[in-house]
């Protein structure tokens, strides 16, 4: 499945720069999804997919550097890819461009936190980065009172608040179908 954002209706030809991503919904036995905070963001866990990495090695790279776990690529399950163009990005060097950030989203179970074996980058341990798990029920309000100044939270919220809602459809969807089949 594929959905897009493009609230501005950017061409292709307006993008100028590409990005890919590979995030998990990681979900536990009592139905709460873990939550990245970092830099004030609030994030699923995962991250880039390095150049000639495929987007399965990026998922399974990230939650070993993020949460200190093993992950196959069979205990994850392909959910969703989201295109989302993004006009004037602010950058953290102070400039805008234009982007399109293609996100490739997968389904596990939440198999815990090993700190000792996390490898979490400069950058994310200048960011305060934390790992919490919240219920699915409270994540939409967690997400809407996480208001602050960093520009670039827009964007996120924007992009986990589409996941979050086909993710909910989805599971109702197969809720409701499991119904009519007893």
């Amino acid at each position: 499945m594929e959905l897009i954002i493009n609230d501005d209706n950017l061409q292709f030809d307006e993008v100028q720069e590409f990005n890919s991503k590979a995030r998990a919904i990681l979900i536990d036995e009592n139905n709460k999804v873990l939550i990245v905070n970092y830099s004030n963001v609030i994030l699923l866990p995962g991250g880039k997919v390095d150049e000639g990495e495929t987007v399965s090695e990026a998922i399974t790279r990230e939650l070993s550097e993020e949460l200190g776990q093993d992950y196959s690529a069979n205990e994850l399950d392909f959910f969703v890819t989201l295109n989302y163009y993004q006009k004037d990005y602010p950058k953290r060097d102070g400039t805008f461009q234009n982007r399109l950030v293609k996100t490739h989203y997968f389904v596990g179970s939440y198999k815990g936190i090993k700190k000792a074996s996390r490898k979490l980058t400069k950058k994310e341990q200048k960011g305060n980065f934390r790992l919490e798990l919240v219920s699915l029920e409270d994540l939409e309000d967690i997400i809407f009172k996480n208001v602050n100044d960093n520009p670039r939270n827009i964007y996120f919220q924007k992009e986990l608040l589409t996941i979050l809602t086909s993710y909910k459809n989805i599971k109702q969807n197969v809720s409701v179908k499991q119904l009519e089949l007893k």
